[in-house]
């Protein structure tokens, strides 16, 4: 049953690796994690798919800063208008709001890095971002940064994945990749708190 989906996707994957990316920056509910822990698991050094790690992980990364354009442009057009609609259109509450605005004043634009662990607090940092006025090559150094080191560890704990089941079926794959990827969503929530913890106020 899975056979025709995987297949799809070997023979796709470059290009489900960079839109997806883009969609996921963008704020469109898509599996991220998952798309990147199976493609670096395709990407196993001894797997017969010919896919490379290092593709995955700079179109996922190139992805990824150019879904987050598309708020950084419109909130230099729009500015606080955009960013209310932004929270209204993703249904983002306020105090979302305040966990990241108290993120952005602590760290600055290293917030765009650390704030890949928590996607709530993600779709927030880069309006927010704008509309205080960070310029632009800050944003884009900073998001670059923290897209690279995103896309790399998802990636090369796929490729582990794909060692431990290179031998393996389908279905234990899928499995395995499935427990990761919870993992990875627990690990994300713990960030979460964490950021939202009064011991970040300044």
């Amino acid at each position: 049953m899975l056979g025709p989906i995987v297949g799809w996707l070997h023979e796709h994957l470059y290009v489900v690796v960079f839109l997806g990316a883009i969609l996921d920056a963008i704020g469109i509910p898509f599996p991220g994690r998952l798309m990147l822990i199976t493609a670096g698991s395709y990407s196993h050094s001894e797997s017969a798919t010919g896919s490379s790690a290092l593709v995955v992980i700079a179109l996922a990364s190139l992805g990824m800063v150019a879904g987050d354009h598309v708020w950084y442009l419109a909130g230099r057009f729009k500015g606080r208008r955009l960013f209310e609609l932004y929270c209204r259109l993703f249904r983002l509450s306020e105090s979302n709001r305040i966990d990241a605005d108290r993120l952005l004043r602590r760290y600055g634009s290293l917030a765009l890095v650390l704030v890949r662990l928590a996607a709530t607090l993600r779709l927030l940092i880069v309006p927010l971002a704008v509309s205080r006025g960070m310029s632009y090559g800050r944003f884009v150094v900073s998001d670059a940064i923290g897209a690279t080191v995103w896309a790399t560890g998802f990636v090369w704990l796929g490729r582990a994945v794909g060692a431990v089941t290179q031998n393996a079926g389908v279905g234990i794959t899928v499995a395995l990749i499935s427990v990761v990827v919870t993992g990875s969503a627990a690990l994300s929530l713990l960030a979460r708190r964490r950021f939202a913890g009064s011991d970040m106020v300044p």
